[in-house]
């Protein structure tokens, strides 16, 4: 499946670069979300036993930023996923996921035009624009 942005009537244009960044990042949900879980069930590292050893400094603050990072991409992709009427968020959903094609109960380009939103909005949720 080949991955495109809509250019022809639409006004949610993107960079080229920053339309791919924003369409991975959406990719990458379940992945973030899974970390995000087993950040909380983390075991420090071991010790190497050294006087002063390279460990990090706290590393319970350096979990809960990594944690909170994850966190804030996770709301900037399901804030995106309100403004999409519910009727077409699990295709649009799947589509994006699993490459599946646009269910037919719409148009196709209802469809690219809600889907073309959509990344818009997780861009500018991200701040990549």
């Amino acid at each position: 499946m080949k991955d495109y942005q809509r250019i022809k009537q639409t006004k949610y244009i993107l960079p080229r670069a920053t339309y791919f960044q924003a369409l991975w990042t959406i990719r990458d949900y379940n992945r973030l979300k899974e970390e995000c879980e087993e950040i909380l069930h983390e075991s420090p590292s071991p010790a190497d036993g050294q006087p002063k050893g390279t460990g990090i400094g706290d590393p319970v603050a350096a979990k809960a930023f990594r944690r909170e990072k994850g966190l804030e991409i996770l709301k900037a992709i399901d804030r995106a996923k309100g403004i999409i009427p519910e009727e077409y968020i699990s295709g649009i959903w799947k589509n994006i996921q699993y490459g599946e094609a646009m269910p037919l109960d719409a148009s196709r380009a209802t469809y690219g035009r809600w889907k073309s939103r959509f990344v818009f909005e997780v861009a500018k949720n991200l701040f990549l624009i």
